[in-house]
């Protein structure tokens, strides 16, 4: 193949997929469909509880655009789902096209990738004298990955690359699909040029700015598409939603998003190196890249992403109007702050932890917020209690806020409260299991789907397991 044809759905299984542009970009004769659908952007809850970070509505809304048209066009479709990449969200995605099959009498064909990492595998890896290091230099994450800090995990996953999807295509050409948990946004996207044996470079850059649809059009959206062409030696851009346009500066600048270094970027066995690409502006919607290259390097590495529970999470949400509260609010604060400490002092050190947040003055960026002065006739208040049960965190939180509340300050005109509470239950409103990052290492491999269980199973209405 010479010139390889695919459509970006969406920027994430769930935003949402623009109909019309899907049948816009039918007539175009795609290759696959694909849309990714695992994120750590929402934080770590939806990995330790295993829970999608997008509603079930929404996944099975955008699943069944994307699968009606694959199925329309006699073409496989590519998705990784759930959010975190867990084994319980990815099971809710392939739940999901059940349904869609027995609604509409499709029997599928499918590859499976799923993300999760097995706990005692990944040990014994580094029993073994296998280090996996810390991918950014944070305080939180031991600089080389131990079995300890995996015995605390609550659940690891693993970014899958696009060689296990490779393979899938390759060894069985059939598939109407593939389903993966966690996944290299960029590997779903140049699996298919990789498996034509298209210039990995190329194809990474290619997925680099496809991962994302209409993301990278002016005006830009989540919600609708972006159809890719790719030849030999550059590759083609275009909105299928005539409302929008690819120019060469929507294009760079997601080729810069998520980086720390914009003209550079890792990936499982090497580099994707963008500092020579050039980006031409075809026609007024459609523009052309070239340059992107690859840069082996010693080994191949995968991406671990691992979470544990720390605690159990109580918030309360207040307004406040008082000018005077506004403009004594670091002092009465401070006030509060050590009146729960006082009250709750019998408790073990360290059982929880209380952060007040200011929205209006220094709550998004906190110590780093250059204007750290509320301005304004009204803030918003975020009491957020971190604790060792929910009972703790509740209790903690609901005396914060009603010491706040009515606790008094110079000028105070109302002895009836000082906050503004819009929900009731709202002293103290009961989150649940709070978890943290602690693994974010990279993982030596000898084989890219060591990590990775895959298997192939027929869907029409319900899943039967045709081979592992």
């Amino acid at each position: 193949m010479d010139e390889i044809r695919l459509y970006s759905a969406t920027s994430f299984v769930g935003h949402g997929a623009d109909e019309g542009s899907v049948e816009r970009a039918l007539a175009h004769r795609p290759h696959a469909i694909i849309a990714q659908g695992t994120t750590t952007d929402a934080g770590p809850y939806y990995l330790g509880t295993g829970r999608s970070i997008m509603g079930k509505e929404a996944l099975a809304r955008d699943l069944e655009i994307i699968i009606g048209a694959a199925q329309r066009g006699r073409i496989p479709f590519i998705v990784s789902v759930g959010g975190s990449g867990s084994n319980p969200s990815t099971q809710l995605g392939l739940q999901l096209v059940a349904d869609i099959c027995r609604q509409h009498g499709v029997r599928l064909k499918l590859g499976v990738v799923w993300g999760e990492v097995d706990l005692t595998w990944l040990s014994n890896r580094l029993r073994s004298g296998v280090l996996a290091k810390r991918i950014v230099p944070s305080a939180r994450l031991e600089e080389f990955l131990s079995p300890d800090t995996v015995a605390k995990s609550t659940r690891v996953v693993g970014q899958v690359g696009p060689e296990v999807l490779v393979n899938l295509l390759r060894e069985h050409p059939d598939l109407n699909g593939i389903v993966t948990g966690r996944a290299l946004d960029v590997g779903l996207y140049a699996a298919l040029p990789l498996l034509h044996g298209f210039d990995r470079g190329l194809a990474m850059h290619f997925g680099k700015i496809m991962e994302d649809g209409s993301l990278a059009a002016v005006p830009g959206s989540g919600n609708d598409g972006l159809l890719g062409i790719l030849r030999r030696d550059h590759f083609d851009l275009v909105p299928m939603n005539p409302k929008r346009r690819c120019t060469p500066a929507s294009v760079v600048a997601h080729a810069f998003y998520e980086r720390t270094d914009p003209t550079r970027e890792a990936n499982p066995g090497g580099h994707l190196d963008i500092s020579l690409a050039k980006y031409e502006q075809l026609n007024e919607r459609t523009v052309r890249v070239t340059g992107g290259r690859w840069i082996p390097a010693d080994e191949y590495r995968v991406k671990l992403e691992g979470v544990r529970r720390v605690g159990y999470r109580s918030i309360c949400i207040a307004g406040i109007r008082d000018e005077r509260f506004i403009r004594s609010a670091n002092t009465i604060i401070a006030d509060c702050r050590q009146i729960v400490d006082d009250y709750f002092r019998s408790l073990p050190q360290g059982s929880y932890q209380v952060i007040y947040r200011l929205y209006g003055r220094d709550a998004v960026m906190a110590e780093c917020e250059p204007s750290p002065v509320a301005e304004g006739h009204e803030v918003c208040l975020v009491i957020d209690v971190v604790a060792d049960s929910q009972d703790r965190a509740d209790s903690i939180c609901s005396f914060a806020s009603s010491t706040l509340s009515h606790h008094g300050f110079p000028g105070r005109l109302s002895t009836a409260g000082n906050l503004a509470m819009p929900f009731s239950p709202g002293r103290a409103i009961s989150v649940g299991e709070v978890f943290q990052f602690h693994i974010w290492h990279a993982l030596p491999l000898q084989e890219p789907g060591e990590p990775f269980k895959t298997e192939i199973i027929t869907v029409s209405g319900g899943s039967e397991k045709e081979a592992a």
